[in-house]
């Protein structure tokens, strides 16, 4: 038996690159269980729609419900007490029905299935996680309606801002990886940095920075450059700052990123005096991230300790 034989219905439509997009209706209250089954979705190879990712603050909210809706392949409903309770939920439902969407209920509480789910197909999630093996089982006989790759929710814009950086990075080619790490040292900086900000007009980022003596200095941003995410350690900013003013401290610096490199990627020792920039797959390896991160912890570190005048 060939090894495309034996490839379960997800990976085989993985491997044509034309993967449904899924709304996901849920209530907030049940937010931690919904991220499980989003998981699991992004993991298998779904786009996903959720309102906490994709819904910017000061848009239309029910404009934007609409559009996720009808620009989704199929909706998940996340069924529990609580959203078995919601006007919102039931109108996505409804709404979906009215566009003759696929409906698959996640069942993940003890209750009755309500009139208008009564013949719509099922996942129990109560028992573990064979329901999600069901509930992608039943995903991987929907047919995506769009091109394969067409996919940008309403809510994404087609340039990233604060409010969807993430799910924008995501939906790249390779996105996945990139969101990833992004997110990584999103989360990861926000504890060891003094703030983390959003900023750039043309090319959105994120910024992590360190406050010193002589006020506050970004140690690394990850820009959203549409053909290759990528990560940047300013140096040339560092270079204002006392513990970095020499250039010995910056090539070491430099020297630390390149060992972390491929070789095509290492930077040249003039680069201590620029912004060494680098794409962020080439720290999909834990290990690599772990170590890029030790770089910018020294970094910070030596930033705060007083400086001898």
């Amino acid at each position: 038996m060939s090894s495309s034989a034996m490839a379960p219905p997800s990976a085989t439509r993985r491997a044509r690159n034309a993967m449904p997009n899924i709304f996901i209706s849920h209530s907030n209250e049940d937010n931690q269980a919904t991220l499980v089954i989003i998981e699991a979705l992004r993991t298998a190879g779904y786009g996903v729609w959720v309102d906490f990712e994709n819904i910017r603050g000061g848009s239309a909210w029910i404009c934007e419900l609409e559009a996720g809706i009808e620009r989704c392949d199929a909706v998940v409903l996340v069924l529990s007490a609580a959203s078995r309770q919601s006007t919102w939920v039931e109108r996505e439902c409804l709404y979906a029905y009215q566009l003759r969407k696929p409906v698959i209920t996640a069942l993940i509480a003890d209750v009755l299935i309500p009139l208008h789910l009564i013949n719509i197909q099922y996942c129990d999630l109560r028992g573990g996680r064979g329901g999600l093996a069901q509930l992608l089982e039943a995903l991987a006989a929907i047919q995506p309606e769009g091109e394969p790759n067409d996919y940008v929710p309403a809510a994404v814009s087609r340039q990233p801002l604060e409010a969807n950086f993430f799910p924008y990075l995501e939906q790249l080619p390779s996105g996945d990886v990139a969101g990833l790490v992004a997110r990584d040292l999103f989360h990861w900086a926000r504890q060891i940095a003094d703030e983390v900000v959003f900023g750039g007009a043309v090319k959105p980022g994120f910024h992590a920075r360190v406050r010193c003596e002589s006020g506050p200095v970004s140690i690394v941003s990850v820009w959203a450059f549409r053909r290759r995410p990528s990560a940047q350690i300013p140096l040339d900013l560092l270079a204002t700052r006392a513990p970095f003013a020499g250039r010995a401290a910056r090539r070491d610096i430099l020297r630390q990123l390149n060992r972390l490199l491929p070789r095509q990627w290492r930077f040249p020792a003039d680069s201590c005096d620029r912004r060494p920039t680098f794409p962020l797959r080439l720290l999909s390896d834990a290990e690599k991230l772990e170590r890029f991160k030790g770089i910018l912890l020294d970094i910070a570190e030596r930033l705060r300790q007083p400086q001898l005048r």
